[in-house]
């Protein structure tokens, strides 16, 4: 899927579950800006969008 090297069969199947799997459900838990309802991956990401609000007019 992504390219990522893991050390075992586990390693990987906990990795393609958390990072690969249920792409709505993670969307679900988004960070959304309350400005114009953009989704974040994180709050540094919402931060520094948010950087957009303070400086237009």
């Amino acid at each position: 899927m992504c390219g990522g090297q893991f050390d075992s069969q586990d390693e990987m199947d906990s990795h393609a579950k958390q990072m690969h799997s249920n792409k709505d459900e993670q969307e679900e838990h988004s960070i959304i800006c309350s400005k114009c309802g953009m989704k974040a991956k994180s709050p540094q990401d919402l931060a520094t969008h948010g950087q957009q609000h303070s400086t237009s007019s």
